[in-house]
């Protein structure tokens, strides 16, 4: 009877064990927050589900979403099979999951702080046409290190270069689709065109080398490029080609290397779309150039690519941001003065499936901490943030920003469609905001920094693109189409 006693109190000892055992232990979490992690993790960064508004999760992000994926119970025809990786999921799966998402989003995004600011006095505008037609559609601007010059690029394949102290235009190349980079070293012209404009995945895209008059093609089908880095990377006396073949649900990073018979072979340095702007720097401090990349087109990131021998290439990637973000463009600047590249970001593309007004959009400042891992320091908040220029415009020894907003809130802050940041303590942060008295005769898209009338100090000048791709007033896109504003020129009035 003792026995018996011990035996079911013993049991029972283990019964109350297992119980509260299993009462403490963590419960798993629930089906659709586990298809959520598996499945918008799949191709890029997890996003967080309050970061967009219910009624663009419905109408633009999901059906995006499902087009992209793979309904194991749904049979796709022949002419039905499309490009890119695509998770599978099951219908009953998917049901859930949309109605998580939808469940959990909010009904709008809190607005932005409209921060407070004050005009730029510092700076002269002036416009400039460069043409008789009436509105602009410049998709590439560049002051190369010539000075007192600015050369762009349109829509319909025209390169030009526009002299400040000539005060004259001179077409250098005329293509057959929109420019959107140009190269030159020593006698060797590199002219890259997109070929399809708009999302594609059709690769009609190519580098036209011009030399001593000889203009080539070079014999590679690009997938929509959209910038071109001429460098030589191993110092053997012949540039290579990087090349970001922005794509559209597939692209590349790829390099031209040039061979013996004066060829260029092709290798893929990055096999993933979106890739957008890259450059050169010793990043590890070896002696020899590495690459520094950004990609957006849903893998935000921005990626070292360091070069180890016979130009061979480490990718390791040191920034990533959510596909909702609209990483735009990037500048590597020593922001501190500490010996280490900085990375300055904007984020802000606004054109695809989820428009709305981001609080999350604007200018980022991330900090090297010498061996290049890279933290956020500082966020400047900007609607639909676009485009940066990073120079030391009043020379006192610190960074100051020229941002662009393509896509900024026209009905509250019409005015933020270009921002000036006057750096006033860099150590922290204090920036002071400045706007144009007259920001939007043009629609802002690029920007670049030069010298234009040769006084000792660095101007901004912005190129306008009137084509209308997103919500934009009524009066504002009718002044456009029947102004003629091709730049803007906003002379610094430092040294006068």
């Amino acid at each position: 009877m003792t026995r018996i006693r011990k035996t079911l109190q013993s049991a029972l000892t283990l019964f109350a064990a297992c119980f509260m055992f299993h009462s403490c232990a963590p419960e798993k979490p629930k089906r659709e927050v586990v298809l959520y992690q598996q499945y918008c993790a799949s191709c890029h960064m997890l996003p967080k589900i309050e970061h967009l508004p219910k009624d663009i999760w419905k109408n633009g992000v999901l059906p995006d979403m499902l087009s992209r994926m793979e309904i194991e119970e749904m049979h796709r025809g022949p002419t039905q099979v499309q490009s890119g990786f695509r998770p599978k999921i099951k219908l009953a799966d998917w049901l859930l999951l949309e109605n998580y998402i939808l469940d959990m989003a909010p009904e709008e995004l809190e607005p932005n702080k409209i921060p407070t600011s004050e005009f730029l006095d510092s700076f002269e505008p002036r416009t400039l046409a460069l043409d008789n037609q009436n509105g602009a559609l410049i998709s590439y601007l560049q002051a190369l290190e010539n000075g007192g010059q600015i050369y762009y690029g349109d829509i319909q394949g025209n390169l030009s270069v526009y002299d400040f102290q000539n005060k004259n235009v001179n077409t250098i190349f005329i293509g057959n689709t929109p420019i959107t980079w140009y190269n030159q070293s020593d006698s060797l012209e590199i002219i890259t065109e997109v070929g399809i404009l708009d999302p594609s995945e059709q690769e009609h895209g190519k580098l036209i080398s011009k030399r001593n008059g000889d203009v080539n093609p070079i014999n590679h089908a690009l997938h929509r490029p959209v910038h071109t880095l001429m460098e030589d990377l191993n110092s053997d006396g012949n540039v290579e080609m990087v090349v970001s073949e922005f794509g559209d649900e597939t692209g590349q990073l790829s390099i031209l290397i040039q061979n013996a018979p004066g060829e260029y072979q092709k290798q893929t340095l990055l096999n993933q779309p979106g890739c957008i702007r890259t450059l050169s720097k010793d990043m590890d401090k070896d002696g020899k150039l590495d690459l520094i990349t950004l990609t957006s087109q849903g893998n935000e990131s921005i990626t070292v690519l360091y070069q180890m021998e016979n130009l061979k290439f480490r990718a390791e990637k040191v920034l990533e941001f959510s596909p909702v973000y609209g990483s735009s463009w990037f500048e590597l600047v020593d922001y501190n003065m500490d010996g280490y590249y900085d990375i300055i970001t904007v984020n802000g593309d606004n054109a695809d499936k989820s428009y709305v007004h981001k609080p999350y959009h604007g200018m980022r400042i991330h900090l090297n901490d010498g061996t290049n891992s890279f933290s956020e320091a500082y966020f400047y908040p900007l609607y639909g943030a676009t485009r940066l220029l990073a120079r030391d415009f009043d020379q006192d020894g610190d960074l100051d920003f020229g941002l662009i907003s393509s896509f900024p809130d026209y009905e509250n802050a019409p005015e933020l469609s270009f921002v000036y940041l006057d750096n006033l303590d860099a150590a922290s942060f204090d920036f002071s905001t400045k706007i144009l008295e007259n920001p939007n005769i043009g629609r802002w898209f690029l920007m670049d920094a030069l010298d234009t009338d040769q006084d000792g100090d660095e101007d901004i000048v912005l190129s306008s693109f009137t084509y209308v791709f997103t919500p934009v007033p009524e009066t504002l896109s009718k002044q456009w189409e029947e102004d003629n504003v091709d730049l803007l020129i906003l002379e610094n009035k430092l040294i006068e």
